[in-house]
C-alpha cells in the first residue's frame, strides 16, 4: 500500500490517498484520488455541507455531519478578517487508529486508502470516536458511526465526484486523479507552483504539468444522476433565480444540481443551448445550500392543505377547515359570515368592490371602487405575477396590486432610478470582467441578486485569481472580507457621505471623464463608439422664481432655432446656446443668464452640491478616514473604465436613501463605464417573449383598465388631487410621485388611515408583512381592526405572523409543486428566459374536479363565480382567432412556454428528448393543451430549463452592452421638480447630502441622541425571508442568535461572550431581550443581528385548528386534538423589526423617506443593558 498524505500549503488542505486501479470504458487506469479545499476561494457558503447530507441521507439529522465548514475571526477591528477552514472531516490518515479500534471489523481500508465504514458491521459502540485525531467520525441516529470516504462508491468506484465537490459554487473543493490530472486540478496545479512543489517532495512526483494560463471557471465532469424522476426548473429558494435540476425518489428529493444550462449555475459559462440532454448530465452545475434543504420546505409538517376560517377573534388563532366551495362562495359574495361566532356584522365579498362608481364622489381623480380591493404580494416572481395582475388589474380593475420593492431593497435601486430616470434600476458590476469592484452594503458570499452561486462564485474565484480587487463598504464585515482588498466600516446610513468624499476628491483631481460626460445626444455617442449619453452639459433653470424652476432649459425659452422641447447646451466652439443634438461635443462647466433666465449646466450643479462640505465633513460623517478617502478614490480612478460602485439592500435602504444610492451610482458616471464591458450593467433581457406569439396572454375580450390613485400614493403627485386644492400642504400621509413602487409600508399605512380612501378587501399572497417590514408590528392593530381591514384573505403554505390575522386562508404549493415563472436576468446583463415547472405532485387537497388549491385555483374559480372576465372556456385569444379556455393553471403557463419556444425560434425536440419529458416532468399530464408540433418545442425548452443566450452575445464589437440604457441623469428633472408633500418643499435634482430623518425632518441621530447604539440586520447565505425557518439543517450550520457588538463598546458595558442584554428603543422601551457576541468585526457603535429568527408562529406559538391533525400536512407530529403543537426552533433567537423606529409625529408609523417611500431599516437607535 502506498503512502497517504494530509497536506496543508499556503491556504489549501490536501487529502491524496494512495494509487489504485479502477475501471474506464478503456479497461482501466491507476487512480490516485486527491480532495482539496482551496480557503482562498470558499465563502463559507456550506452548500458542501447540505449536499454531503443529502447524498448519505443525513438530512433529517442536521447535527450529524461528516465534515463542517467552520468560520475564524482574526486580527483586531478595522485590520479583521475571516479565515474558513473544513473541519472535523477524515483524513484518510496512514495510522488510521480507527481501524484498529473497532472490535467488530466494520471499519476496514479501500484499495487507495480510504477508510469506509461497513454500515452492516457496525454497532455503534462509539469506541472509533474518540481515537480520530480529526474529530471525523460521528454516530448518527441509527447508532452507526458515519466518516467521509471521499464517496467511495460514487467517485472512485463509479467514476464521478463527491456531492460536496459538484455542488460548491466558487470551486473551493477539488477532486482528481494526480495520476491524470484533468478540470480544476490541472487548473490548480498549474497556477500553484507551490502546490506542484510539495506533492513532488511528498514523492507525487507524477504531477508536474507545464504553466499556462490559468482558466478561474473550469468545471470538473459528473454523472447522471439515478432516480425516478429528473426535473430542469428554477429555484425559489430566494430571487436569485438560479436554474435546478432535481432528481426525485420516493417522492422526495434525493440530489440537487443546478442547470449547466443556465449561466446561473456556471458562473457565465453554461454549456451551449444545442448540447442535446444526454450530454449535459456530465456538466458540472452548481447550487447554493438552500435548495439542498428543500425537503424540509416541500414537506414542513406546519402546511395547510385544507381552506380555512376564523374561528375566534381577529388575530385570536382559532381557524376552522372549510370546503373549497364555502370558500370560493363566502369571499366572492361576502355577509354575514361569521355570525356563528357571534360576530353580526356585514363583511364585505370580493363583488362589493366590483363598481365603477368613484371610491371618493368629491374626489374622482382617486378611480373607481374597484381599488378597494388592495393584493399585496411577496416573492412573486414573472409568470405567478402576471397570473395575479390578470386577475387584480384586468378581470377585478383595481389598481392596487402592491408589490414588496420597498421592504425587499427599493433603496439601491432609487439612485439608479434617478441615474437612469426610471429606466432601469438593477445595475451592478460586470462580474466577468471588472477589475475593481467598490460595494456597498452587500453581503456578497451570503445574499444578493444574482446570488452567492452566481455573483459571489465569480468574485471568489476572480480574487483567487488575481483578476479583481474588491473594498466592502459595511457597518459589519460580511463573508467576503475573507478575501477583500479592503474593509470601509462605514456609519449606519452614511454611504452618500463616503460616495461624496470619493467623488470631491475626484473632482479635485480632475479624475472623471471628461470625454465621455460632454457626449450631449445619442448621435455623437454612436460617433464616439458609445451608446449611452450623459445630460451633465445641459442647462437648468436655478431661479427658484421662475416657475419651470429645476427644469431644463428647452428650445422654446429662447429664441434660437429647433425642436421647441429639447434641452438646450453651450457650443464648445460658439460660447452660444443651442439645441442638445446640434453638436458632438457641449461645455460641462457653465452657469449665467440667458433671456432672463439664470441657469447652470448639470455638472455644475453636481459638483456645488458635492463642494458645499469639505473632506473633513465627509470623512466625520461616514467614519472613514480622508486619508482611506483619498487613497480609494485614487484607486477607483486608476482602474477605471473597469472600476465599478455598486450597492444592494444596506447601501440605501433607510430615509435619505435615494440621494446616498444616487451618489453610489454617479461614481460610474464620472469614469464612464456606464453600458461598458467589464462597468457598471443593468439588468439584460429575456430571450423572447412568453406573452404574446401563438396566444395573447396579455389581454382578452372585456379586459378592465385600472385608473386612479393606488392606496400607497405611488407615482400619483399630491398636487393633483383634490385635497390638495382645498387643503394645501402638508398631506395627511406622503405621496411618492417619483419612486420605483413597490410600497407596501406605505400602503398598509394608508389602510390603517383610510387614506385617500378606506378599503374593503386584503389578499396578501406569500407575504408576511407584520414580521418582515421594519415596525410591522404596527399594523397588528390595523389588521385586528374590521373597520381599517373588512376582509382579509392569505394566499400562503403556513400560518405566519400576520395570516393569523385573515379572515380566510387559501393553502399554497410550494414552488416544487407549482409557481410556474418566466425568470430573466438580474444585473448585470445575461439574455435568457429561464422556466420553472413542477418537481413534484401537489401536497395539498384538491377540488371536486381534481384540481390543485392554489394560488391559480383560487383566482380562477372566484372569476368563474363571480363571471370575470378573462377566464372560463373562452378565454384566451389565439393567433388563430379561436379563444382558448382558461379554467386550470397550465392553461395558461402552458402556452406562455409554448410562446417563448416559438418567439425564440427553438428546434423541435428529438424523440428521446420529448420521451425523457413525458417520463420525468409532471407539467406533461397536460402536454394535450398544444399541438403536437407545440408541444415538441416545449420539450426543447423543458429539457433545457428554459432558453438561454451565451453570456458575451450582449456586446456589441465595440465592448457596448446592447440592452443597456440611452442616457445618464446627472440632473434628474422629475425629481428636481417634484415636492415634499408633507412640506411643500422642491427635492434636489442631483447629488445631496440627506441625513435619515423623521417624517418631518428631525435627524434620527438627534432626536434619539441618548440611545447610543445603532441597530443594523443582515442576511445568512443558508436563509431567506421568513419562510426558511422550516430549515432544520440552517439553524444547525449557523445558529447565529446572538447580537454582534464591538469589543470597545463590549468594555465598556461590561460585557462578554454569552452574556443576556435588554436591547430597546424609544419606540419600544420593553425592547428584546439576547445573548451578545463580542467581535472585531463591526465598527464601534453599531451593534448587528442576523434576520431570519425571532418567530412567533410558523410552529412557535399554538394554534386552534378544528381537525387540525387532518388540515396540517405532518398530522399527528405537529398537532394534537384542535391544537397545534409547538416547535421551539421555530421560534429560536428575536427579531430586530419589532423595536424599530417608529414617528409618533406621524400616526406612530413606520419611518419611510417621504421622497420614494424607503422604508427605514437602518436608524434605528437603540440603548443595551446587561440583564
Amino acid at each position: 500500500m502506498e503512502r497517504r498524505e494530509f497536506l496543508k500549503v499556503a491556504g489549501l488542505t490536501l487529502l491524496v490517498g494512495a494509487g489504485v486501479r479502477v475501471k474506464t470504458g478503456e479497461g482501466g487506469e491507476l487512480f490516485k484520488p486527491v480532495l482539496i479545499f482551496d480557503q482562498g476561494k470558499c465563502m463559507g457558503c456550506k452548500a458542501c455541507m447540505a449536499a454531503c447530507q443529502l447524498e448519505h441521507g443525513l438530512n433529517e439529522t442536521p447535527e450529524v455531519n461528516l465534515f463542517w465548514i467552520k468560520e475564524e475571526e482574526v486580527g483586531r477591528y478595522p485590520k479583521a478578517k475571516l479565515v474558513f477552514s473544513q473541519e472535523s472531516i477524515c483524513k484518510q490518515c496512514f495510522d488510521h487508529p480507527c481501524v484498529s479500534a473497532c472490535p467488530f471489523n466494520a471499519i476496514e481500508v479501500k484499495e487507495g486508502g480510504v477508510v469506509v465504514i461497513k454500515e452492516e458491521k457496525c454497532t455503534g459502540c462509539e469506541k472509533c470516536v474518540p481515537v480520530c485525531p480529526f474529530g471525523g467520525i460521528v454516530i448518527d441516529r441509527g447508532d452507526k458511526a458515519r466518516k467521509c470516504d471521499m464517496c467511495f462508491e460514487r467517485s472512485i468506484k463509479g467514476g464521478d465526484i463527491p456531492r460536496c465537490v459538484s455542488v460548491c459554487p466558487s470551486g473551493a473543493l477539488i477532486f482528481g486523479n494526480l495520476y491524470r490530472p484533468t478540470g480544476p486540478l490541472k487548473e490548480l496545479l498549474k497556477s500553484r507552483p507551490e502546490v506542484r512543489r510539495a506533492l513532488l517532495k511528498s514523492h507525487h512526483a507524477e504531477i508536474v504539468p507545464e504553466v499556462e494560463e490559468v482558466n478561474p471557471y473550469s468545471y470538473p465532469e459528473t454523472k447522471k444522476p439515478e432516480g425516478d424522476r429528473i426535473v430542469n426548473t428554477v429555484c425559489l429558494a430566494c430571487n436569485a433565480r438560479c436554474g435546478l435540476r432535481v432528481t426525485v425518489k420516493g417522492g422526495k428529493l434525493v440530489q440537487v444540481d443546478g442547470n449547466p444550462y443556465h449561466p446561473y449555475n456556471r458562473s457565465g459559462r453554461e454549456i451551449p443551448y444545442e448540447i442535446p440532454l444526454r450530454e449535459s448530465f456530465k456538466a458540472v452545475a452548481t447550487t447554493c445550500a438552500k435548495p439542498q434543504m428543500d425537503n424540509d420546505y416541500v414537506f414542513n409538517p406546519y402546511r395547510i392543505t385544507q381552506p380555512l376560517k376564523r374561528a375566534g377573534k381577529r388575530g385570536e388563532g382559532k381557524f376552522k377547515p372549510i370546503s373549497w366551495e364555502q370558500l370560493i362562495r363566502e369571499v366572492s359574495e361576502g355577509g354575514y359570515l361569521f355570525k356563528e361566532i357571534e360576530d353580526e356584522r356585514y363583511y364585505p365579498g370580493i363583488k362589493d368592490v366590483l363598481s365603477d362608481e368613484p371610491v371618493d364622489p368629491e374626489a374622482p381623480e382617486l378611480g373607481p371602487k374597484r381599488n378597494q380591493l388592495v393584493w399585496f404580494t411577496g416573492r412573486s416572481q414573472a409568470g405567478r405575477s402576471h397570473f395575479i395582475k390578470r386577475w387584480v388589474f384586468k378581470a377585478i380593475g383595481s389598481k392596487n396590486y402592491i408589490a414588496h420593492t420597498d421592504i425587499c431593497g427599493i433603496g439601491f435601486r432609487m439612485g439608479n432610478y434617478a441615474l437612469s430616470d426610471g429606466k432601469q434600476v438593477e445595475f451592478k458590476a460586470d462580474y466577468w470582467n471588472s477589475k475593481y469592484m467598490l460595494v456597498f452594503g452587500s453581503n456578497i458570499y451570503s445574499a444578493q441578486q444574482p446570488g452567492v452561486n452566481t455573483s459571489g462564485a465569480i468574485i471568489a474565484r476572480r480574487i483567487s485569481s488575481g483578476e479583481l480587487k474588491l473594498v466592502l463598504v459595511d457597518p459589519r464585515a460580511p463573508k467576503a472580507v475573507a478575501h477583500a482588498h479592503r474593509w470601509l466600516p462605514i456609519k449606519p446610513t452614511k454611504d452618500g457621505a463616503l460616495a461624496m468624499g470619493i467623488i470631491r476628491v475626484m473632482l479635485e483631481n480632475g479624475w472623471y471623464d471628461k470625454d465621455f460626460l460632454t457626449i450631449p445626444n445619442m448621435e455623437a455617442a454612436q460617433r464616439a463608439g458609445r451608446n449611452v449619453y450623459t445630460n451633465s452639459t445641459y442647462l437648468v433653470i436655478v431661479d427658484e422664481k421662475h416657475p419651470e424652476a429645476g427644469k431644463f432649459l428647452r428650445v422654446k425659452d429662447l429664441a434660437i432655432k429647433g425642436n421647441p422641447d429639447e434641452e438646450v447646451v453651450i457650443d464648445p466652439e460658439t460660447k452660444k446656446p443651442v439645441p442638445a443634438t446640434s453638436v458632438e461635443r457641449a461645455t460641462l462647466e457653465w452657469e449665467g443668464e440667458l433671456n432672463g433666465i439664470k441657469v447652470k449646466t448639470a455638472f455644475s450643479l453636481m459638483k456645488e452640491s458635492v463642494f458645499k462640505n469639505p473632506l473633513s465633513f465627509y470623512a466625520e460623517e461616514s467614519g472613514i478616514d480622508e486619508k482611506t478617502i483619498e487613497e480609494v478614490a485614487k484607486e477607483f480612478w486608476e482602474h477605471s473604465p473597469y472600476a465599478v460602485a455598486y450597492a444592494y439592500h444596506g447601501g440605501g435602504n433607510y430615509v435619505g436613501g435615494t440621494y446616498a444610492s444616487y451618489a453610489l451610482a454617479m461614481l460610474n458616471a464620472l469614469v464612464g463605464n456606464i453600458n461598458r464591458k467589464g462597468g457598471y450593467l443593468c439588468r439584460g433581457k429575456g430571450a423572447a417573449s412568453w406573452q404574446n406569439g401563438l396566444y395573447d396572454l396579455k389581454d382578452f375580450p372585456g379586459a378592465k383598465k385600472p385608473r386612479g390613485v393606488k392606496i400607497s400614493r405611488e407615482k400619483a403627485r399630491y398636487e393633483d388631487t383634490t385635497e390638495f386644492k382645498k387643503r394645501g400642504y402638508p398631506s395627511k400621509l406622503p405621496w411618492f410621485p417619483f419612486t420605483k413602487g413597490g410600497l407596501s409600508v406605505s400602503a398598509i399605512s394608508g389602510i390603517d388611515q383610510k387614506y385617500p380612501y378606506p378599503v374593503k378587501v386584503v389578499i396578501t399572497y406569500f407575504s408576511d408583512l407584520i414580521y418582515s417590514m421594519p415596525g410591522g408590528r404596527r399594523f397588528i392593530e390595523t389588521l385586528s381592526d374590521p373597520d381599517k381591514v373588512p376582509l382579509y384573505i392569505s394566499v400562503d403554505v403556513t400560518i405566519n405572523e400576520t395570516n393569523v390575522f385573515a379572515d380566510y386562508i387559501v393553502p399554497d404549493v410550494t414552488y416544487l409543486e407549482g409557481h410556474y415563472g418566466f425568470l430573466t436576468p438580474h444585473a448585470p446583463a445575461c439574455q435568457f428566459t429561464a422556466v420553472r415547472t413542477p418537481v413534484l405532485e401537489p401536497l395539498v387537497g384538491k377540488t371536486k374536479d381534481g384540481r390543485p388549491f392554489c394560488l391559480e385555483t383560487f383566482l380562477i374559480d372566484v372569476a368563474t363565480y363571480l363571471k370575470l372576465p378573462g377566464y372560463g372556456e373562452r378565454a384566451i385569444p389565439g393567433k388563430d382567432g379561436k379563444l382558448y379556455p382558461l379554467v386550470r393553471p397550465e392553461d395558461y403557463y402552458l402556452r406562455g412556454i409554448s410562446n417563448l419556444a416559438h418567439n425564440a425560434k427553438v428546434r423541435r425536440a428529438p424523440k428521446e428528448e420529448v420521451e425523457f419529458v413525458e417520463k420525468n416532468y409532471p407539467v406533461s399530464k397536460y402536454k394535450d393543451i398544444l399541438s403536437k408540433e407545440e408541444w415538441k418545442k416545449v420539450c426543447t425548452v423543458l429539457v433545457r430549463g428554459g432558453v438561454f443566450k451565451p453570456v458575451d452575445s450582449v456586446f456589441d464589437e465595440k465592448g457596448n452592452f446592447k440592452f443597456g440604457i440611452p442616457k445618464v441623469c446627472i440632473w434628474n428633472e422629475r425629481l428636481g421638480t417634484s415636492r415634499n408633500s408633507l412640506t411643500g418643499q422642491r427635492n434636489w435634482g442631483t447629488l445631496k447630502y440627506y441625513k435619515s430623518t423623521t417624517y418631518f425632518g428631525k435627524p434620527v441621530e438627534e432626536v434619539d441622541r441618548d440611545y447610543p447604539f445603532v441597530v443594523i440586520t443582515h442576511k445568512s447565505a443558508l436563509h431567506t425571508q421568513s419562510r426558511t425557518i422550516v430549515y432544520n439543517q440552517a439553524l444547525v450550520y449557523e445558529p447565529d442568535f446572538h447580537l454582534k457588538i464591538n469589543p470597545e463598546d463590549a468594555d465598556k458595558l461590561g460585557l462578554k461572550d454569552g452574556d443576556r442584554v435588554k436591547v430597546y428603543s424609544a419606540s419600544s422601551p420593553e425592547g428584546v431581550i439576547t445573548k451578545v457576541k463580542v467581535t472585531n468585526l463591526i465598527r464601534p457603535g453599531t451593534v448587528a443581528y442576523s434576520h431570519h429568527f425571532g418567530h412567533w408562529q410558523h410552529g412557535a406559538s399554538p394554534v386552534y385548528i378544528e381537525k387540525a391533525e387532518e388540515v396540517l400536512l405532518g398530522g399527528s407530529k405537529v398537532a394534537k386534538g384542535n391544537w397545534t403543537k409547538v416547535n421551539p426552533k421555530r421560534g429560536v433567537g428575536i427579531t430586530m423589526n419589532r423595536i424599530t423606529r417608529l414617528d409618533p409625529q406621524l400616526y406612530n408609523l413606520p419611518l419611510v423617506e417621504p421622497i420614494a417611500g424607503i422604508p427605514d431599516f437602518s436608524s434605528t437607535r437603540v440603548r443595551i443593558e446587561k440583564v
